[in-house]
């Protein structure tokens, strides 16, 4: 009994166990799936912007487009204005480090952030004028501390504190908007910079500097209580503003007050031999020419991804197939191939039922017959080019024959025969989306119409152009005209019969099967196509699916994932 017992309590414990790594898994995996799914979308949709942007800079320097993948990546890897930009943006960036690193000395970023605290100040004063000016008191104590402030940059008790503290605010002003100048120019003025602040840095008057700001802190301490029992204070935030300000300056002082002035020097002087060596770099031929330009801190977003596109980004991330270029319908198109051929299968299968029904070869010999009518409109007119009467007639009717697309009988089957030899040879998602899309109300109605045997704006059509045709034959019969020529001139009315023998064809050919596989089509399309929108699973771990889907494609400059949303 004992030996049973043990048994079960193993058994019990090893079902614990499997029962918490279940529970693990549960929790775990999913997230991972669902991170794999998203990365894997969000790669593809980078690989067909990255493709797309690629060849319409290959057709930017080119002329055309390519469906070439080799050639475009080395069009862009050769570029020279590009590989110029990106040169510039690592001459830029490494000046920028050094400008950095100078600014991140603890003694000067601390001068830099009383320099900005102080300008807040001031700034807070002026914005708030129109409140001050409520209270003369507060109005005339604000003008005293701007005035006081101003003292910083130009001051008779320390005067060497504020030249430092100009050299600090230049130094970081051209590193800000180094893009306003040449590297060469934002290089030497540096450079010049850190030699003049280097001469005052160590005769800071410390003591002069924090007795000012000792009696500055307490005055504008005093002005922030005399806000607050106003009513400025509910409609500004002004008292809480400076004593942040004026806090972060107090900090500072204290900090400068215990700096190593010693190392920090060591620093600067480090930092302006490593300015030094890049202004030599700036200025040797390699590189003269490109530094004598604008600086550039970073490419634009276009040249970035040129500049990181590599020979991995042609293939989609899920299916390992290279992505689909389409350039033949005026707007380019870069495409996922993810799916595209098991989509296209089921759009294959779909149509399938409809592809016999006889009206498709109906229309198309009543439009051959049109095609004949216009030749012998368009032989007459050659014949007849001297009578006016007779080419505004030609004319009218070769332009009404040109609309037969709206007529709708005749365009819904012509689009749906259009479709289907589509579906035949193409598989692009980019293409067959719209279509369904489009195909599925022409395809509903011409069910209908075979159902009712409606082909009555058809009809009223053809009967229109017999009547005109008739018309011009009666106009040409009443000209004067020598035998040869009359001999010349064909009926214009006569080939055109033929149509209402087609008409009575189609009629008699309309079946029940075809109006019901037409509906079924249309329900089997919009079905696949829903399906194709939401992609396939694959079973992970038995009991966890991971999502497979088309990412979609970039036509005309639209991405299809943004219409999506």
């Amino acid at each position: 009994m004992a030996a049973k017992g043990s048994r079960g309590s193993i058994l019990l414990e090893i079902s614990i166990v499997l029962l918490a790594l279940l529970l693990i898994a549960v929790i775990i995996v999913p997230n991972q799936i669902w991170e794999d799914e998203l990365q894997t979308t969000i790669k593809c949709h980078d690989n067909v912007n990255a493709i797309y942007e690629a060849e319409r800079f290959h057709y930017q320097k080119i002329g055309a487009y390519t469906d070439t993948f080799s050639y475009l990546l080395t069009t862009v890897q050769t570029d020279s204005g590009l590989m110029q930009r990106q040169t510039l943006v690592s001459l830029t960036q490494s000046f920028m480090r050094v400008a950095e690193n100078i600014l991140s000395i603890p003694s000067i970023e601390t001068i830099s952030k009383i320099s900005q605290a102080s300008f807040e100040v001031t700034g807070d004063l002026f914005g708030n004028e129109r409140y001050f000016r409520r209270y003369e008191n507060i109005a005339q104590t604000s003008q005293e501390i701007v005035r006081e402030m101003t003292r910083l940059d130009s001051s008779i008790a320390f005067p060497n504190f504020s030249r430092v503290k100009l050299f600090v605010d230049s130094l970081r002003f051209i590193k800000e908007s180094v893009s306003d100048y040449s590297l060469q120019i934002a290089i030497f003025r540096s450079i010049n910079y850190v030699d003049s602040l280097k001469e005052y840095y160590f005769s800071i008057e410390k003591d002069a500097f924090n007795q000012f700001w000792k009696d500055e802190y307490k005055k504008i301490s005093n002005f922030i209580t005399d806000i607050r029992a106003t009513d400025i204070s509910k409609v500004s935030t002004v008292p809480d503003r400076l004593k942040k300000f004026i806090d972060q300056i107090n900090s500072s002082v204290q900090i400068l007050n215990n700096a190593n002035f010693s190392d920090d020097a060591s620093n600067i002087e480090n930092e302006k031999q490593n300015l030094i060596e890049l202004h030599q770099k700036f200025l040797s031929p390699e590189f003269f020419i490109l530094t004598k330009r604008y600086s550039l801190t970073a490419l634009n977003e276009i040249d970035s991804i040129l500049i990181n596109l590599s020979q991995e980004d042609f293939l989609c991330p899920d299916s390992k197939e290279p992505y689909l270029i389409d350039t033949t319908r005026r707007r380019l198109t870069v495409e996922c191939p993810n799916l595209l051929n098991v989509f296209h299968q089921k759009f294959s299968s779909d149509i399938e039922p409809i592809k016999n029904i006889p009206v498709y070869q109906q229309i198309s010999d009543l439009s051959s017959v049109i095609d004949s009518t216009k030749s012998v409109l368009d032989a007459n007119r050659a014949i007849l080019r001297r009578n006016i009467e007779v080419l505004i007639q030609i004319k009218e009717l070769m332009i009404e024959f040109e609309e037969m697309d709206n007529v709708f009988f005749y365009r819904y089957v012509n689009e749906i025969n259009d479709f289907i030899q589509l579906i035949d040879k193409e598989i692009k998602l980019s293409v067959i989306k719209p279509t369904i899309e489009n195909i599925l109300n022409p395809m509903d109605t011409l069910a209908t119409r075979i159902d009712q045997v409606n082909v009555s704006d058809l009809e009223k059509k053809l009967n229109y152009f017999n009547d005109k045709l008739k018309d011009l034959d009666s106009t040409v019969a009443t000209i004067r005209l020598p035998a040869s020529v009359r001999r010349q001139v064909i009926s214009n009315s006569q080939p055109f019969q033929q149509t209402f023998a087609i008409v009575n064809d189609i009629k008699s050919n309309f079946k029940p099967e075809y109006s019901e596989a037409l509906r079924k089509t249309s329900k089997s399309l919009e079905n696949n196509l829903l399906e194709a929108l939401e992609g396939e699973d694959e079973a992970k771990y038995v009991i966890f699916n991971k999502k497979h889907d088309n990412h979609g494609y970039i036509k005309g400059g639209e991405k299809s994932w943004e219409e999506e949303k």
